[in-house]
């Protein structure tokens, strides 16, 4: 009975193993669909306005790039540690990555806020196509983000409890590619709504 339970628990481990970077690779398509959308929509948007207003990007949101870089090769570095089973390296990258994490949804917040305060809203009657499709993207990357943090704290949690190790660590695999994805993501966002929105 209990080896017919082990066989049950190492198959269900398998399947996980098997399935789980699929789905993730499946959500990150339809994300980058999503706002490949969005991104078009503001480039039709753009050339049918004559009077379409270009928009400086806040400073916070380069400091947000450069955050979202750390935090990528933080995170990159403790994938390395805990392939070599150096899971205290692992606990110390994750939580730094976690806090660089959360600065980098400060910094959005302090760009939306230099935003505002320039008189750039959202909406009303004050807003233009261009200020809301600013908002818009932005606010929904960061919403991505928040389901990002989510995972950090997960195997941050995990890390600290020695879930992970040498032979064990697809959930701190699964969560920096979902991170790397959202960095890259951002990079492009910013550059598109520098240079082209």
């Amino acid at each position: 009975m209990s080896s017919i339970t082990l066989d049950n628990i190492n198959s269900k481990a398998e399947i996980k193993r098997k399935t789980a970077k699929p789905l993730l690779w499946i959500g990150i398509v339809s994300i980058v669909m999503f706002f490949s959308g969005w991104t078009s929509a503001v480039i039709v948007s753009k050339g049918g306005a004559p009077d379409w207003l270009n928009i400086e990007m806040p400073s916070a949101f380069t400091y947000s790039t450069f955050i979202i870089i750390l935090s990528s090769l933080f995170f990159h570095l403790g994938l390395i540690a805990i392939k070599k089973d150096k899971k205290n390296q692992l606990k110390g990258l994750v939580l730094l990555t976690l806090i660089l994490g959360v600065s980098f949804v400060v910094s959005q917040f302090l760009g939306w806020k230099s935003l505002y305060n320039n008189g750039i809203v959202a909406t009303g009657s004050e807003s233009t196509n261009a200020s809301s499709y600013l908002y818009l993207i932005t606010s929904f990357h960061v919403l991505h983000l928040l389901a990002g943090i989510i995972s950090l704290i997960v195997v941050s949690v995990k890390s600290f409890l020695g879930k992970y190790s040498a032979n064990n660590y697809l959930g701190v695999e699964l969560s920096i590619i979902y991170w790397h994805f959202l960095g890259a993501l951002w990079i492009y966002l910013f550059f598109f709504l520098k240079y082209i929105a």
